[in-house]
C-alpha cells in the first residue's frame, strides 16, 4: 500500500498563503498593524534528559531491539548535543524496518545519520571499533557499516 503525503491546504488572502483559515481572518482583521506571516524560521530546543545504556570513557552504548516513536530524532539530537562522545547502537536486527512503512531499516538509518553500530554477536567487531582513532574509525564505517 502506498502512503501519500498529505499537503497542507493553504487559503489564499491579498496576495498571502495561510495555513489555515483562522491565520487568514486574522491577517484580515490585523492588516495595516504591521504583523508579518511566516517571516524566518526558528530553530528550538526540547529539554530533555538521555540515559545510556552502557559508557566507557567518551563511548556511549545504545541497545535498541526497535526504535519508538520519537527516537531517531532523540539520538540526532544526543549526537549534536554532545561532539565529544560517540553514540554507538547495538542492535538485535539491523534489517527491521526503523518503523512501520519505512523504506530504511535499522542499519541504513544507522549509516545514513553517521552512528556505528553492531550486533551482540559483533562484540569483538565493537571492541576492535572502540580502539581504532577517529581517522580508522571513519574508514571503518565507510567500509564495513554501509547500511544493510
Amino acid at each position: 500500500m502506498k502512503v501519500r503525503k498529505r499537503k497542507t491546504k493553504r487559503t489564499r488572502t491579498s496576495n498571502n498563503i495561510y495555513r489555515s483559515g483562522l491565520e487568514s481572518t486574522f491577517a484580515t482583521k490585523t492588516k495595516g498593524m504591521g504583523f508579518v506571516f511566516e517571516p524566518e524560521r526558528m530553530p528550538y530546543t526540547v529539554h530533555r534528559k538521555y540515559v545510556p545504556d552502557f559508557v566507557k570513557d567518551n563511548i556511549l552504548i545504545e541497545c535498541k531491539g526497535f526504535f519508538r516513536a520519537g527516537d531517531v530524532l532523540k539520538y540526532k539530537s544526543v549526537k549534536k548535543s554532545y561532539p565529544d562522545k560517540e553514540l554507538i547502537f547495538v542492535l538485535s536486527d539491523p534489517y527491521k524496518k526503523v518503523r512501520k512503512g519505512s523504506k530504511l531499516n535499522m542499519g541504513q538509518w544507522c549509516f545514513k545519520e553517521g552512528f556505528a553500530y553492531f550486533t551482540v554477536k559483533d562484540c569483538d567487531k565493537l571492541k576492535k571499533y572502540i580502539s581504532l582513532n577517529e581517522e580508522q574509525k571513519h574508514k571503518y564505517r565507510e567500509e564495513h557499516l554501509r547500511g544493510v
